[in-house]
């Protein structure tokens, strides 16, 4: 075998096992099932794992992934919500229950009234739009509805509001 050759092969070879390490390395920072099973259930103002989220938003099969999972621990969820708006009010529909941003007219933050049948009220809400993300924690309802501020001085609060404005948002009540 010629020198040529000899070091042609070996050019192959040294790329081979770079693309191969590179595979690997993608591979191995996929977070597994529990990493996603803990970052789906964490409290909407607990620690993050930024290698998990950093996952979820650039690995498109761990997004879906993360977002089966979500869909599966929902009471309801939307993963895109058909929205209507006559104005002062927008409505949508996820599952059994209708939210609502209720604006104010004296300046007053927008409220998100969530409705639901009787039954278990959704503590968590979490809605994604392209590579945006937010969680909010419902709190407790009261006869039969949860009442939340979209107050503008809050960034998570305004993010949801603009986030469910929007129909290609997916919405996930936990």
């Amino acid at each position: 075998m010629s020198d040529a050759a000899r070091l042609l092969a070996e050019i192959h070879a040294a790329r081979a096992l770079v693309r191969d390490g590179l595979r690997d390395a993608k591979a191995s920072a996929r977070p597994d099932h529990a990493r996603l099973w803990a970052h789906a259930t964490r409290a909407p103002h607990g620690p993050v794992d930024l290698a998990t989220v950093r996952a979820i938003r650039s690995d498109p099969t761990t997004g879906r992934r993360y977002r089966t999972m979500l869909g599966a621990l929902a009471l309801a969820h939307a993963p895109l919500a058909a929205a209507a708006s006559d104005g002062a009010i927008v409505r949508r529909r996820v599952g059994a229950f209708a939210l609502e941003i209720l604006e104010a007219a004296d300046g007053a933050p927008p409220l998100l009234v969530l409705r639901g049948e009787a039954g278990q009220m959704p503590r968590v809400i979490e809605a994604w739009l392209d590579d945006e993300t937010v969680r909010l924690d419902l709190g407790a309802a009261t006869e039969g509805a949860v009442v939340l501020a979209l107050d503008p001085a809050v960034p998570n609060a305004a993010l949801l509001g603009r986030m469910l404005r929007d129909p290609a948002c997916a919405v996930f009540l936990l």
